[in-house]
């Protein structure tokens, strides 16, 4: 792998993201509204913590984004719109239609099958964070169990985050061993990581100084139903959109700097 800039990654997928914003706000549309109901109906059910079941209710959202980040994943590699543009050769768009296919139906499996490992990842460590938590009240103190959980969290975090981004290559039909063995050692996570920082944080804190804005505009006391509802409007809108910026950003440094060869190979 070659030395890996994010900076030059993060103001590429900025740039994308920015140039294309009224094709992308199409094609999120519907994520974007499919997600939001979603996500209402686990907070009706109080299946904030439930991740299991949580995951249970997002599952058309999953799908949703899965074929949104895919179709971003191969505008970044292939120049590929939705919907297809035919060329008038035959022979030709029925090759690409199959491979274009192909790469979305896996981009967005894979996205869907990760989400899920994810929910049940977290459902597991909350299992056992309570369970640490009773016995930390109980004894007084910080149990050895919760210490060890905690440790074996972040060093496991910090390997597999990696692994968070695999319907990258998947959608441009990489195969996943090559992109393993292309990604190389531990410190790949490191400057991943960093990508995603410059896609999360801007957005969080811009979106976290609306919120108190209007706020403090309309005069509703905590917890009025108007500022709960603008707040996880606000909340699903910051996933999608931290979703476009940091599939388009990782997926320009994965191209540029992980896999120069996988729109050749794809």
């Amino acid at each position: 792998m070659s030395s890996f800039d994010i900076t030059i990654a993060a103001g590429a997928g900025y740039k994308l993201v920015w140039a294309e914003r009224s094709y992308l706000i199409k094609l999120a549309a519907a994520p974007f509204l499919i997600k939001l109901v979603c996500f209402m109906v686990v907070l009706l059910l109080g299946w904030e913590t439930n991740f299991i079941r949580q995951a249970l209710v997002m599952l058309p959202s999953y799908f949703a984004d899965g074929w949104l980040f895919s179709h971003l994943v191969r505008l970044v590699f292939l120049d590929q719109r939705w919907p297809f543009r035919p060329t008038g050769n035959t022979g030709k768009d029925m090759q690409i239609l199959q491979d274009r296919a192909l790469g979305i139906m896996r981009g967005m499996l894979s996205f869907v099958v990760i989400r899920f490992l994810m929910a049940g990842v977290t459902a597991v460590l909350y299992g056992y964070s309570q369970v640490a938590h009773i016995e930390d009240a109980q004894d007084g103190g910080v149990s050895l169990l919760m210490f060890v959980i905690a440790l074996a969290s972040l060093i496991s975090f910090f390997w597999a985050f990696r692994l968070l981004w695999l319907y990258i290559p998947a959608a441009v039909n990489y195969p996943l061993r090559w992109f393993m063995r292309d990604l190389g050692g531990y410190f790949t996570s490191w400057h991943l990581i960093g990508l995603w920082l410059f896609c999360f944080v801007p957005p969080f804190f811009t979106f976290g100084l609306v919120f108190s804005v209007l706020s403090a505009a309309a005069g509703d006391p905590e917890g009025a139903t108007g500022i709960i509802f603008v707040a996880n409007l606000l909340r699903v809108l910051l996933d999608t959109l931290v979703g476009v910026l940091s599939t388009a950003c990782i997926a320009y440094g994965i191209k540029k700097y992980i896999l120069p060869s996988a729109d050749n190979e794809a």
